[in-house]
């Protein structure tokens, strides 16, 4: 698997990104791929949820047929939380929780696998084996894949070696300044640059499952190949829809030489530098002076000045 941390750099791709009107934002990918991680809230909430999983499926079946290809990576959600909780208080230790998580992600994957028309038949466990799955015309589709990282950290590694863009669907509309189920005022980044990403997630520290809009090893993997990631709501497929097929959405992207940009400010252009006028004033004759007398002078008008000896 850590071969692919040696290949060479991609060369970079030119990505537009036109401003929206209000706190809408569109964006044209550079190739038709998109990794997608999927929060296993989204997908199961408190427990499966066939209509749901029902619903986000029918989306992502459409968007594959209009020739997007998607690749997709399932987190655990709450059911692996709880599972987790169960088995440190039973004792288990940090990696036997990880490895608690990956188990259950991939069963979600699995359910997922089963409402994906043309999904490959097996949860995927080799980056690598995403691009020959895609070839053959098929959706790959990943839960877990090792211990310290997190599904987002797997879908960061994916959208590396695909060059792709990634999503991050959680059951927040983007990046806030706080978490505004518990701070109403908080705020909503519409563009936000790597750098100040970073910086928000250094104050949480990594845990077994935690619960972070995206975890640190993800951001950094996105920042060091300049990958552009939208983070959406991913109770809305129509504004995920939106997001893919360029259109204008609702969320947050993610880029490197971004500028901080909330959801309720508009993005305004730098107006130009205006001359300063100044008022008229008459202006007074100056009074004549008497010439002044002329100075002798030794130095032959010939001779050269010497500049140690000039004075301004």
């Amino acid at each position: 698997m850590f071969e692919i941390f040696n290949k060479e750099e991609d060369k970079e791709t030119e990505v537009t990104y036109p401003s929206g009107s209000g706190s809408q934002s569109s964006y044209s990918s550079p190739s038709n791929v998109f990794v997608v991680s999927v929060g296993g809230s989204v997908l199961l909430g408190q427990k499966p949820d066939a209509e749901n999983v029902s619903e986000i499926t029918s989306c992502l079946n459409d968007l594959i047929r209009q020739g997007y290809k998607l690749v997709l990576v399932i987190g655990g959600g709450k059911v692996c939380r709880d599972y987790v909780n169960a088995a440190k208080h039973l004792g288990a230790n940090n990696f036997e929780l990880d490895e608690l998580g990956i188990k259950v992600s991939k069963v979600n994957a699995s359910l997922l696998i089963s409402a994906i028309e043309n999904s490959f038949p097996d949860v995927l466990a080799d980056i690598k084996q995403a691009e020959e799955v895609l070839a053959q015309g098929k959706t790959p589709v990943y839960g877990g894949i090792m211990p310290g990282f997190t599904t987002d950290a797997v879908a960061a590694l994916l959208a590396e070696y695909l060059n792709a863009t990634f999503i991050n669907l959680s059951n927040v509309d983007g990046i806030f300044t706080a978490d505004p189920a518990m701070h109403p005022s908080a705020r909503m980044y519409r563009e936000l640059s790597y750098d100040n990403l970073l910086e928000i997630l250094y104050s949480n520290s990594m845990r077994p499952s935690q619960n972070l809009i995206i975890d640190l090893p993800a951001a950094t993997i996105l920042k060091r190949s300049s990958i552009t990631a939208f983070f959406l709501n991913g109770h809305d497929m129509q504004n995920f829809r939106a997001a893919v097929q360029g259109s204008s959405f609702k969320g947050t992207i993610v880029r490197p030489d971004a500028e901080e940009l909330f959801d309720d400010e508009e993005q305004v252009a730098p107006s130009p530098r205006r001359r300063t006028t100044r008022k008229k004033t008459t202006r007074r004759k100056p009074a004549k002076r008497k010439p002044a007398k002329k100075k002798n002078v030794s130095r032959a008008s010939s001779e050269p000045l010497d500049p140690n000896e000039i004075r301004f």
